[in-house]
């Protein structure tokens, strides 16, 4: 045997068959609500050979059902009916389900209703017993009972019968079943005739209905007159009065007072259990009111409102076009009344005040701005003489008929043209401000005023208000102004100009855009003009530096301390003052050695004397050598002499020697000593002194810190410097060993040479 419930699902293992005697047995419950039936096969077999005796055999076990499961009932929720809800009309309906076998009863559900609360009144609700369906039987009073609590039961029809219970809740919901009952029945109101958009009247209702709820909002409606349109009402959302709104207002002189009917109901429509007759359920509250209208001075009013008038464009200042008319309206407040202009954008018009009769002043033209379709507006105001004046508004519409008084003109007088492009032509269009039959189709014409203009260009026509100008052959890339002449219809023609630039199209049909000159300033130029900025600055720093150098200078030496000297050594005798003025135009050239470098130190001096006097710098350093003499008694004095002017250089050598090389400086008419009277003069090594090129211009300073003792005061006399005729190539050639001189040479200088001698033995000892 094999198959369902031996070998296989559902139910693996419940039989089993003696082999022997070919008995079934079944070994344990079977559940109908999960297996209802089960198929399998048995074989019989030969004991021996165990053969196949016959074909196998299947059966079916089908599973009866016994009454084992209760019904039971779906979700439940709670239900809303309204309170007036007929009788008879299914509000709710509840489901149980039972999976046994319905055909025998143990599945087939029945419905009752247990039990009702509030039971009182009794057998509100019904349910059929077989659907499940719960109906209304009786009207509900939502402000008696709010709601229900019913308990149902469900139960099968087996042998043994199950059941099963719930409870439905079921919520009465307050509808209009009462009517909006009105506080009065008659209102009144009084209002002035210029009220608008106030608010008149209130008018109150009372509702038992819940609050706040569509049956208890009110919906008020003016039934009666509103023929005009003068009034609104609207419910106020709180009190649930209703408002009625004044949103016209009403002339006293048409109608001094009106009465109007006002009905109310609810925004949810009246329904009652049981329903009322149609008569009794139409019948709604209502309420009149009586307004009340005062009398106000009222404005001016036109007849008509509007006035239309017909002109043709062109007339001139003094045509009278029309005539106002404005009057007083009131019945007890009556004045004069005179007119003034009003909107007047174009100022064509004036208006006479007592009369209101309007008259140009202007010529009048339909191409004017402020003209819309031929139609131009004019307002003009009504105004009383009285105490409190009104003003009345009324309008004049004037249309204006069109003549030919304009020129047609090109729309466009600048185009683009290829050279050599797809399109040889441009289109010429045409306008003219005036209407038909003065306007177009135009008559386009080349003129002929300069050379060759019609052998490259012509025309064709191309619409009635536009030509095509063709290129006939090909221009040179530039700008061209073609003359036209255009004709209207009526003849009337004007000369016109068109700009025509025709240039080389990258893709063959537009123009590149014609860049605009800038000048525009890139990083390194911003660079140079900052820095040229800074330089100059610093420029003029060193000038006003410089400036105050040469006047603290000039007030820091003296008129005879000559700029170049090495110290300031006084003059013969002490601190006797030189006469002679200081001229430092002549000039020393010096080259450092090892560097190249040349400068140019000025030695020439109107005085009376002269000098050898070198320069050489170094390490930023400046050192002055030479050798200085008296002149001779009988040697020229001649202070206004020309003097030939030498110049000591330096030049660089091999090795970073350097050697100084002068020429000499003659004043008056004889030459400098030879040295006869002094001999050649010993350089030493303190004849050299370093200035700071800082403290260049600060020798009196300088010199007077190595003057510390008074020398006696001589006369003035006039030096020569020895080496008259010296030309020495270098320092060196005019240097005299050390070793061959004393020291008591000294004793033969003069004063001056004493002084100088003194003070570099006393910085520089021998």
């Amino acid at each position: 045997m094999k198959g369902q419930g031996v070998d296989l699902e559902p139910e693996r293992g419940l039989f089993s068959i003696d082999s022997e005697s070919g008995q079934i047995y079944i070994h344990h419950k079977v559940d109908r609500e999960k297996t209802k039936e089960l198929m399998f096969q048995v074989e019989a077999l030969e004991k021996d050979t165990l053969h196949y005796l016959d074909e196998h055999m299947l059966y079916k076990i089908l599973v009866i059902d016994i009454n084992d499961n209760p019904p039971e009932f779906t979700e439940v929720k709670p239900v809303n009916v309204l309170e007036n809800t007929a009788p008879g009309e299914e509000i709710l309906k509840v489901e149980a389900k039972d999976p046994d076998e319905p055909r025998l009863g143990n599945g087939k559900v029945s419905y009752s209703i247990v039990s009702q609360s509030p039971a009182i009144p009794s057998n509100v609700f019904n349910i059929n017993s077989e659907t499940g369906s719960i109906f209304l039987e009786k009207c509900l009073d939502y402000e008696a009972i709010k709601s229900y609590s019913l308990t149902i039961k469900a139960r099968d029809n087996g042998l043994e019968v199950l059941s099963s219970r719930t409870v439905v809740e079921i919520n009465v919901v307050d509808a209009n079943n009462n009517l909006p009952v009105l506080t009065q029945k008659s209102v009144s109101a009084n209002i002035n005739e210029t009220d608008n958009n106030v608010v008149i009247l209130r008018i109150s209702v009372t509702d038992k209905d819940t609050p706040h709820t569509p049956a208890w909002r009110a919906k008020y409606t003016i039934v009666q007159g509103n023929e005009d349109e003068n009034y609104k009402i609207e419910t106020d959302p709180e009190t649930n009065d209703g408002m009625l709104f004044l949103i016209k207002s009403l002339d006293y002189e048409a109608n001094p007072q009106s009465n109007i009917k006002i009905t109310v109901e609810n925004e949810e429509p009246f329904a009652t259990c049981p329903p009322l007759s149609r008569r009794d359920s139409n019948k709604l509250s209502e309420i009149s009111a009586v307004i009340t209208v005062k009398d106000k001075n009222d404005p001016p009013v036109f007849t008509p409102p509007v006035l239309f008038v017909r002109e043709t464009e062109g007339q001139k200042p003094g045509k009278i076009v029309g005539r106002f008319n404005a009057t007083d309206t009131d019945k007890f407040f009556k004045h004069s009344i005179r007119y003034v202009r009003g909107s007047d954008p174009a100022e064509w018009f004036t208006v006479d005040a007592d009369t209101g009769v309007v008259s140009t002043v202007k010529t009048l033209d339909r191409e004017s701005p402020y003209v819309n379709n031929s139609f131009y507006t004019l307002l003009v105001y009504a105004v009383e003489d009285g105490e409190s004046p009104t003003t009345g508004t009324g309008t004049m519409s004037l249309f204006l008929i069109d003549i030919n008084d304009n020129l047609p003109y090109l729309v466009n007088t600048h185009q683009e043209m290829c050279d050599d492009g797809e399109v040889s032509f441009v289109t010429v269009a045409a306008r003219d401000d005036d209407l038909d039959p003065y306007s177009g189709p135009f008559i386009f014409m080349l003129l002929d005023n300069e050379q060759h203009i019609k052998n490259n260009w012509k025309l064709r026509t191309a619409t009635d208000h536009s030509a095509q100008l063709v290129m006939e052959k090909k221009m040179p890339v530039g700008n061209y102004t073609v003359p036209f002449k255009i004709q209207d219809r009526q003849g009337i023609a004007q000369n016109c100009f068109l700009n025509l630039r025709i240039c080389h199209c990258l893709d063959g049909k537009t123009c590149p855009d014609l860049k605009p000159a800038t000048a525009t300033l890139y990083g390194v130029a911003i660079g140079m003009f900052f820095v040229g900025l800074l330089c100059l600055f610093l420029g003029l720093c060193l000038l006003v530096f410089c400036e105050f150098s040469n006047k603290k200078a000039q007030h820091s030496l003296p008129s005879n301390e000559p700029m170049w000297t090495l110290i300031n050594y006084n003059e013969e005798g002490g601190n006797a003052e030189m006469k002679s003025p200081i001229d430092n135009s002549n000039q020393l050239v010096s080259t450092v050695a090892g560097l190249g470098a040349r400068r140019i130190i000025p030695v020439k001096s109107n005085m009376q004397s002269s000098a050898q006097v070198g320069y050489r710098e170094n390490n930023g350093l400046l050192y002055r050598v030479g050798t200085w003499g008296p002149l001779n008694a009988h040697q020229g004095h001649d202070m206004n002499a020309s003097a030939s002017q030498h110049y000591l250089e330096t030049s660089s050598h091999a090795g970073g020697q350097s050697e100084l090389s002068y020429t000499s400086h003659s004043y008056g008419s004889k030459s400098w000593g030879s040295g006869k009277h002094l001999g050649t003069f010993p350089f030493r090594s303190s004849m050299f002194r370093p200035i700071n090129k800082l403290q260049e211009h600060d020798s009196n300073g300088w010199a007077n810190r190595h003057y510390l003792e008074p020398e006696p005061t001589f006369k003035p006399r006039v030096y020569n410097y020895e080496g008259d005729d010296l030309c020495e190539p270098s320092l060196d050639a005019i240097s005299i060993v050390e070793d061959s001189i004393r020291s008591d040479y000294l004793d033969n200088l003069d004063p001056k040479f004493t002084a100088l001698a003194r003070i570099c033995q006393e910085k520089y000892p021998l």
